[in-house]
């Protein structure tokens, strides 16, 4: 046979530039990798199995003559019908897979017998027109495969790498179609016979589809079954056949009329999944089926607030009272009576009261910006204002009359008899609108009633159920009435806002026994104090993702609750759909958000309203009982969101939610994304464009963007790029942050601002999403360098920064940089200049010219391990100080540098790294001689500290020994910092070694990358210098000195003894991989509130960029030059 070399020296001799330049742009523009399997375990792959479904003769011959007949391969067709199903499955119109070829090009001569391994897999992309036919689809694979061919030696991983993509897919396709003489092998020597060829293969992705041609073709897929069964194999190639038989029958046919539907799975997902009507009483109103109530449980108790009792009949008594005052003041049948209220017995009386007087309520909220208030006041039209005591004087603008609960109780109390029909309206609760106004979403009697007597929801109802949510929060309506109509006793956590250990002893000393907690609280309460929840028997969750472990954890520690998974927007009446959950072994890796409530009815349907196979994302629409009336006289909202029910004889309207969901096969939802523009942050519900709307009101904004950022997972965060009026003056651009949060809750107002000269925008006109860059990103409009020299570093610094341009005199922490690329680019600098600055020469001089000016050696002696060692000296606004954790150095709070906009920041670092013997004996010698050294500083508060881990119990002395010399301290806060670090699991480490290893592994190395034997100060300076560690070039005598501190400081925290401050602590609190310590353990040494911030995060995490970041603008809001974005925990 031909020898190998032969193929060798073939491809050496291809043009590389020119295959590189194919596939790029082949695979130009195409948006992220295609992944159709769930995600599997990790680090584990079972043995594929396969299944092997033949296909006719009939439809066989027809696939062939149909493939002639367009002038295609059967290769391409099989190729294509894939690429077709995978768009439906995945839910996208741009697909990719890999398709395996040969590998042996046709002009080598021997070819064909030339032994060795060719076969190649290469990315097949498949773009979906719905418009075009599927013979026109194939046509342009065809075509597009054509133009690949003499580019099929380059190697997939190359491939992927100019994606910057890996893995590009998860399925790949096949045709086995290589020659095979079969009279041949019935007896390839004389008296050998072969009784039959068999061959098994397998890959490592999750789906591997071969076509096996033939007189009948034959498809084979292979499956991991960790990921797949074989049920859902087999449906696999069911839809295949169904689009190859569309194919050869009818190629006219419009991609966007393919059905992929199987045998029955119309009527399952219709009707099977939608199997919830049952009989209710009939229809009344929410005051009258609360009236039977009162009849059949006078004295039960109806209300708990404050450590009283109300029961249903003084309820009743006081409700009437009020409803005959507001009919005295004019409310009649149909008008709206908006409500002012802290938490209190007197807000379940005013609700109860409006709807008693055949009004609707309108809930507002005093956190909401006064511009918010009176506008839902205009929009609702609502002629009466009921307030308490607090809130005699609204704060807002409006027509209103004013009366207050508590005054007049003295009158008639029969029950007025107003005669209500269960379809009219009940409440109205505002959303957010993309025109800038906020809708108002009509409900009705009915939509309550349904609630309350759906049948998961009253049992847990007829309970002690907690109400602590915001009326303006649309889990209220479960918290009040679902236990108001069911018999039950609705428990009033105390007015206000509540922290995690309010919430924890409202639960235990009031005995709850069912609770909605939003997915945030949850996550937090379950990790700090589960035990809150083990005398809970049902506990609701939702409003945003909940992570499984979360309920791991809840099941684990309190065997006895049920965990229930809601989902539902306002305009569904609280909850939708629910799962519930009561053994740790029903958890799977994500949760699912469950099937309807009765009476109701789930549609996943496709871009023309068709149902979306088993497994295939699809907007979500709800239908039936609990779906509400639309906007409050809003038709062009109402009309776009509550559209014709086609699957219902009766022409109903049902709710398009915008939320993208899919079905599995027990007929459960799983959440997927969004579909539109709204967004959850934090559990609420957002629009951009209702944001967008008031930003561009402003002066001088002439484009305006809002976005949602994830840079990290589970950090979202909302981003205002804008366009300013070049003719106005920077300084006189204005501030957008304070417009939006002017008129927007605070959970709306965007984290950061980026101005740029004009929005990105793709081919056909839309804001470039991916083009914008990441808030803190340079842009280029400082000052421009003025020598070669600087221009050079100012290259190095936008390479470091991942920007196009950075000035001159752009701060290199202040433009996205952090210690992790300082690093990097020190590199750089030493590999370009040929000089020996290091990376604490950044941190001192941190702009480009600066830096050059380091180049010959000038700038100064090395401060950069002073005790307070500034990582910005220059701001009008009062400084921060950082207190190193146990290794000693402040360096890695200079990620805060972007959020403290104008704060001068510095990091107040261990003596002992430059006076070997200065080890101080106890933390509070140490703060003392920190408190010297902040005073030279800054010689009079007030004062605003932060302290990591050790250092927040020396930050918290230092706020101590302040406060006792008669200055303020502003802010202390701490970043996952505890009083008694090893009373649990943990204990002082004493040994070099383990000092060592510990420093190792804070940046990220593993102890194996020193070698084998004893772990040595020059070994851990070998370690970093070969990595990108902002420690790279800290010398022996440092690293030896890093770890007589970390000694010492692990044993002045096992001894600590923190000392009572007057005064609040904001805690940072790491959630991933949390240690057996507990915030509560601070409580004896803090006379305030402690304020919980939880970031997904591990501890040694806490000082990566994203979680700085967000800590940063936390701290922004705390000091006033920032707004709220995280939102209370």
């Amino acid at each position: 046979p031909t020898p190998y070399r032969e193929f060798l020296s073939w491809v050496a001799g291809r043009d590389a530039a020119a295959a590189r330049t194919a596939w790029a742009k082949t695979l130009d523009g195409l948006e992220g990798p295609t992944v159709l399997a769930p995600a599997g375990p990790a680090g584990r792959s079972a043995v594929p199995e396969q299944v092997i479904v033949g296909i006719t003769t009939g439809l066989t011959d027809a696939l062939t003559a149909r493939a002639r007949e367009l002038g295609v391969t059967l290769s391409t067709v099989l190729q294509g019908a894939w690429g077709l199903l995978l768009a439906a499955l995945s839910g996208r119109d741009d697909v990719v897979f890999g398709g395996t070829v040969s590998g042996r090009p046709a002009e080598i001569p021997g070819i064909e017998s030339m032994i060795g391994l060719f076969i190649n897999t290469l990315p097949v992309r498949v773009r979906i027109e719905p418009a075009e036919t599927l013979g026109d689809l194939l046509g342009r694979l065809q075509a597009q495969q054509a133009e690949l061919l003499d580019h099929q030696h380059i190697g997939l991983t190359e491939i992927q790498q100019l994606t910057g993509c890996a893995p590009l897919f998860d399925t790949i396709t096949v045709l086995e179609n290589y020659p095979l003489d079969a009279e041949a092998m019935r007896e390839p020597v004389p008296g050998l016979t072969i009784g039959a060829v068999d061959g098994r293969d397998a890959t490592h992705y999750p789906l591997t589809l071969a076509g096996l041609p033939g007189e009948e073709l034959h498809l084979r897929l292979g499956y991991r079954p960790d990921l797949y069964g074989e049920s859902e194999a087999r449906d696999l190639v069911a839809r295949l056949i169904r689009v190859l038989t569309r194919i050869a029958e009818r190629p006219g046919t419009p991609v966007a009329a393919l059905d992929l539907l199987v045998d029955g799975e119309r009527d399952r997902l219709l009707y099977g999944f939608n199997a919830t009507t049952i009989e209710l009483p009939p229809a009344g109103t929410v005051h009258d089926t609360f009236a039977q109530q009162v009849l059949r449980t006078p004295g039960a108790v109806a209300v708990r607030c404050g450590g009283r009792d109300t029961s249903y009949r003084e309820l009743n008594i006081r409700a009437n009272a009020l409803a005959h005052r507001l009919r005295s003041t004019g409310v009649v049948a149909g008008d709206r009576v908006a409500v002012l209220q802290d938490r209190s017995v007197d807000l379940v009386v005013s609700l109860l009261a409006v709807l008693k007087a055949g009004a609707a309520y309108v809930p507002l909220d005093d956190r909401y910006p006064a511009e918010r208030s009176r506008r839902v006041m205009a929009d609702t039209g609502a002629r009466v204002l009921l307030v308490d005591a607090a809130h005699t004087d609204a704060g807002f603008e409006h027509g209103a009359r004013v009366l207050r609960v508590d005054e007049g109780v003295d009158g008639a109390h029969y029950d007025l008899g107003v005669p209500v029909r269960a379809d009219r309206l009940a409440y109205v609760m505002h959303t957010s609108g993309s025109t800038g106004e906020p809708k108002g979403v009509a409900v009705t009697h009915a939509d309550i009633i349904a609630l309350a007597y759906d049948r998961a929801i009253a049992p847990i109802a007829r309970r002690r159920v907690l109400v602590h949510s915001p009326q303006a929060f649309d889990a209220a309506t479960f918290e009040i009435w679902a236990p108001l109509l069911s018999g039950g006793t609705a428990v009033l956590a105390p007015s206000g806002d509540l922290d995690l250990t309010d919430l924890r002893d409202v639960l235990l000393e009031e005995r709850i026994d069912t609770a909605f907690l939003t997915s945030g609280l949850f996550r937090l309460l379950v990790q700090e104090h589960p035990e809150a929840l083990a005398g809970v028997r049902e506990v609701i969750s939702g409003g945003d993702s909940v992570p499984a472990e979360s309920v791991r954890r809840l099941l684990e520690h309190c065997p006895g609750t049920v965990f229930s998974h809601a989902y539902g927007p306002t305009e569904t009446t609280t909850f939708a759909t629910l799962h519930r959950i009561a053994m740790t072994e029903d958890i799977g890796r994500t949760l699912p958000i469950g099937r309807p409530l009765d009476n109701m009815r789930a549609y996943v349907l496709d871009s023309a309203l068709r149902p979306a196979p088993i497994g295939a994302p699809g907007e979500l629409y709800l239908a039936g009982a609990g779906v509400a009336r639309g906007y409050l006289d809003r038709p062009g909202p109402t009309a776009e969101r509550f559209v014709a029910d086609p699957y219902d004889p009766t022409g109903r309207r049902m709710y398009r939610t915008g939320d993208v969901v899919r079905w599995n096969a027990r007929g459960e939802l799983v959440f997927v994304g969004r579909a539109d523009d709204q967004v959850k942050v934090r559990g609420f519900r957002i629009e951009p464009g209702e944001i967008e709307a008031v930003l561009g009101r402003a002066g001088a904004v002439e484009q305006v963007t809002v976005q949602v950022r994830e840079d990290r997972a589970g950090d979202k965060r909302l981003v205002a790029y804008a366009v300013f009026d070049p003719a106005l003056p920077v300084e006189r651009r204005p501030d957008l942050r304070e417009v939006a949060a002017r008129t927007l809750p605070a959970y709306m107002v965007p984290s950061a601002v980026v101005a740029l000269d004009a929005l990105p925008v793709t081919a056909n006109g839309k804001v470039d999403r991916r083009a914008l860059p990441a808030p803190g990103a340079g842009t280029g409009d400082g000052r421009a360098p003025s020598t070669e020299a600087e221009r050079v570093m100012c290259e190095l610094f936008a390479q470091a920064l991942g920007v196009p341009e950075v000035g001159a005199d752009d701060q290199f922490f202040e433009t996205g940089g952090n210690s992790l690329l300082a690093a990097g680019l020190m590199v750089r600098v030493r590999e370009t200049f040929g000089c020996e600055l290091s990376v604490r020469a950044l941190f001192e001089a941190p702009t480009p010219a600066a830096l050059v000016a380091r180049l010959d050696g000038s700038g100064g002696a090395d401060t950069s391990l002073a005790v307070v060692f500034p990582l910005r000296a220059a701001g009008e606004r009062e400084p921060v100080f950082c207190v190193h954790p146990g290794a000693g150095l402040g360096w890695p709070y200079s990620g805060l540098l972007p959020e403290l906009a104008g704060h001068p920041v510095y990091a107040v670092q261990a003596r002992g790294l430059t006076e070997p013997d200065a080890l101080p004996a106890t933390v509070a010698e140490m703060a003392a001689d920190y408190v010297e050294q902040i005073r030279k500083v800054r010689p009079a508060g007030p004062y605003h500290l932060l302290g990591w881990s050790f250092g927040g119990i020396v930050a918290q002395e230092i706020a101590v020994q302040l406060r006792e010399a008669g200055e303020e301290v502003g802010l202390l806060a701490m970043m996952d910092a505890y009083p008694h670090p090893y009373e649990g699991e943990y204990e002082p480490v004493t040994d070099p070694a383990q000092v060592l290893e510990m420093m190792l592994d804070f940046v990220g190395r593993d102890r194996a990358a020193a070698g084998e034997g004893p772990l040595t100060a020059a070994g851990v300076v070998e370690v970093l210098r070969r990595g990108h560690s902002s420690l790279a070039d800290l010398t022996e005598q440092h690293v030896a000195a890093m770890s007589r501190v970390m000694v010492n400081n692990m044993r002045l925290a096992a001894h600590a003894r923190p000392r009572r401050l007057e005064g609040d602590v904001l805690f940072f609190v790491a959630t991933v991989e949390r240690a057996d310590l507990h915030i509560d353990d601070w409580l004896p040494y803090v006379g305030g509130t402690i304020e919980i911030r939880q970031l997904h995060c591990r501890h040694s995490e806490m000082t990566a960029p994203e979680p700085l970041a967000a800590i940063g603008r936390l701290l922004a809001e705390r000091l006033g030059t920032g707004t709220d974005e995280e939102g209370q925990s």
